[in-house]
């Protein structure tokens, strides 16, 4: 038998979900398919993949039962992101770092047999299907709790849409039930079992997407990126970068290029970052104050993990290294020339024509 829950907050809740719903009739055109494969008790993970703000309410709304939702905790919350934590009573996880109070509040929640959902990919940002994070794995394999796959379809770019009044189609599909991740019987082994686990769990969710969405993770398995600097004089003439050797700018351009990726930074942490949005031309200081909050903001306080956790720590060095020749080495010859900059991520599919 499950815990239950504050009447209260129950009420509350169900008072939210209904808000939801009304929400979802009128913003979106959803088909929604499976929800009678959800168990009304847990323990149970509903996992699904997440490209928006939207995702995880949308599932919360679509569900005919209290579940716990998992949030973000790791960086502050825009006010529309700030009142569905505070009116749901999300269960937040420091993402980044290791966060035992919020692994504790999850493994409880499951042990009390309610139904946790959350997103097995992390976050967002766009990445190929097969980037995942081993949490819900672990989590299932540690409570025993079965597993239902949430594939998410249309919901990428819902930030922009939604506001336009554009009711965006999208579609929601509950899968068949999964069973627990099996325990590993050498606990050496225990990791590469967790991240087969997951990755068997996002293929999962990639076969119930529609063909645009698989088609969209497809193309962020296969592109790749770089950085693209263009200098203009007073008079109109391109000139050439000519300063000193620059370091690889790939993982820059792949942070810049990625909408999900770098919206947190102007709307979470509230930096004047145009130079890095905007594909014109800009003063050099203009390029080097908005390089050098960038990188102020990556390495210390609440981002101070953001860029490791979403592209691991080899990559997020290097877009951090380029993003230090931009602010000294690129805007110092850009200053002595008296040249304005444009900053171009540039994005390569090889199955794509250019």
């Amino acid at each position: 038998m499950f815990d239950s829950l504050d009447d209260h907050q129950s009420q509350r809740r169900r008072v939210f979900r209904a808000g939801l719903r009304v929400f979802q009739r009128v913003a979106w055109r959803a088909e929604v398919s499976g929800v009678e494969h959800v168990p009304a008790h847990g323990p149970l993970l509903l996992l699904f993949n997440h490209l928006s703000i939207f995702d995880g309410p949308l599932v919360v709304a679509n569900v005919p039962h209290e579940i716990e939702l998992v949030g973000p905790g790791d960086f502050p919350m825009q006010p529309v992101e700030r009142l569905i934590i505070a009116a749901y009573g999300l269960t937040l996880a420091n993402r980044g770092r290791t966060d035992r109070a919020g692994l504790k509040r999850m493994l409880d929640h499951l042990k009390a047999g309610r139904i946790l959902a959350m997103a097995p990919d992390g976050g967002t940002w766009e990445k190929s299907i097969d980037v995942v994070k081993g949490g819900a794995a672990y989590l299932s394999q540690m409570t025993g709790a079965p597993m239902v796959p949430v594939a998410l379809g249309g919901f990428y770019g819902a930030e922009e849409a939604v506001p336009r009044l554009k009711r965006p189609r999208i579609t929601i599909r509950f899968g068949e039930v999964l069973p627990p991740v099996p325990a590993s019987p050498d606990r050496r082994q225990r990791e590469a079992d967790l991240d087969a686990a997951s990755r068997a769990i996002m293929r999962r969710l990639y076969d119930l997407l529609p063909a645009a969405d698989r088609a969209r993770y497809d193309h962020w398995g296969r592109a790749t990126y770089d950085l693209r600097i263009d200098a203009r004089t007073v008079d109109d003439s391109s000139l050439a970068y000519g300063g000193p050797p620059l370091p690889d700018l790939s993982a820059l351009g792949e942070f810049t290029a990625k909408p999900n990726l770098f919206r947190p930074m102007p709307q979470n942490a509230g930096l004047r970052v145009e130079p890095f949005l905007e594909a014109r031309f800009f003063a050099p200081m203009e390029v080097r104050l908005a390089a050098r909050d960038l990188y102020r903001t990556l390495t210390r306080g609440a981002f101070d993990a953001y860029l490791q956790y979403r592209l691991g720590e080899a990559r997020a060095a290097l877009a951090l290294a380029g993003l230090a020749a931009v602010r000294d080495e690129v805007c110092e010859w850009a200053m002595t020339q008296g040249v304005r900059l444009r900053l171009r991520p540039i994005v390569k599919d090889p199955l794509e024509l250019p």
